[in-house]
């Protein structure tokens, strides 16, 4: 197990009440982990800004899946970044709409330019990138 290091943080009064107000609304178990959890989610989203390196991420979105424009517009671009797909999920979430994970492997670059094609789609409803750091 790593070894954990310890440091203060000071803040105004009114914000560290904020933060435990969101740290309670969340069940968190203190302020420690909130930090963590914060502070990993900020270095994941900054990967996004230095596309340097390799990184692991998913897109999961919805769409209609009776569009024809859909499967098409999805199956080309999953087909465009195949190297840097691992697997994907189909799910049926009820008679018209699809929700789909898309687990991505590969250079940081590579993943975002994913990301940015899928979200150009027309045919996705919503769309959420999420992006882990190099390990």
């Amino acid at each position: 197990m790593e070894e954990m290091v310890r440091f203060s943080v000071s803040m105004p009064e009114d914000l560290a009440r904020e933060f435990d107000r969101w740290v309670d609304e969340k069940k968190m178990k203190n302020r420690s982990d909130a930090l963590r959890q914060i502070i990993r989610s900020y270095i994941g989203q900054a990967m996004w800004e230095i596309q340097e390196g390799e990184a692991y991420g998913t897109f999961t979105f919805s769409y209609d899946h009776h569009s024809r424009d859909a499967s098409r517009e999805i199956m080309r671009l999953q087909h465009d970044f195949g190297e840097s797909i691992v697997c994907t999920t189909h799910v049926h979430i009820d008679h018209d709409t699809c929700m789909e994970v898309v687990l991505l492997r590969g250079a940081t670059r590579e993943i975002h330019r994913f990301v940015e094609a899928a979200s150009s789609l027309g045919c996705i409803r919503v769309g959420v990138p999420s992006l882990l750091p190099p390990i």
